[in-house]
């Protein structure tokens, strides 16, 4: 399917990306309260019935833009260094995924706006079920790991990828708020240290 836009038709996919991108800038300076179709597609520089052949609503948009978020958070595990150590895969993957905040501490203040009202609007199902998505790549690496090395989980390791997941977030959130970077890799390293006792020899 393409789009009718300014300069010639375009893939629907190609708009889409457009809009998300105009959409987390237009978050990022003005905040949700600014986060309007028009002003997306001003962004965009694309007529705004565009904004309606590629999302349909402002919530699909929402929707499109948690999606994003967390596959790229998600996305952060996968560089993890090739080790047998569980705790040094550990350490490392949440160090990743701090490192992408830290990195654009902004972008993230926005992304936690956005999430926490997804999750407060009609659309809080979306937000559940990505959220599993992410949970669910956690569950992936940690049985990837503790087979590598040999080990299994002392407790259901669905459990043991909830614990990392609630327990990564509050690591990067208190950073977010404080921006002490000892105390954050400290964290890491008594998060990683703590799950990485959960496993014992297979």
């Amino acid at each position: 399917m393409n789009l009718p836009a300014a300069g010639g038709h375009r893939p629907v996919d190609e708009r889409r990306a457009q809009l998300l991108d105009a959409a987390l800038a237009v978050l990022r300076e003005h905040g949700l309260a600014g986060l309007t179709t028009r002003a997306v597609t001003n962004r965009a520089g694309l007529p705004h019935g565009i904004f309606h052949y590629a999302f349909g609503s402002k919530a699909a948009l929402v929707r499109a833009l948690v999606d994003r978020e967390l596959t790229g958070a998600a996305a952060a595990w996968a560089p993890a260094v090739d080790t047998d150590d569980l705790e040094t895969a550990l350490r490392q993957a949440l160090l990743a995924q701090l490192d992408i905040v830290r990195a654009d501490p902004q972008h993230q203040a926005a992304m936690f706006e956005l999430i926490r009202a997804a999750r407060d609007d009609a659309g809080s199902d979306a937000v559940a079920w990505e959220r599993q998505q992410y949970l669910a790549e956690i569950e992936r690496h940690l049985g990837a790991w503790s087979q590598r090395g040999s080990v299994a989980w002392s407790a259901p390791v669905e459990h043991v990828a909830a614990l990392v997941l609630s327990a990564g977030d509050g690591v990067i959130q208190t950073w977010v708020a404080d921006h002490d970077d000892e105390r954050a890799e400290a964290s890491v390293d008594l998060l990683a240290r703590a799950v990485a006792s959960l496993a014992h020899p297979a």
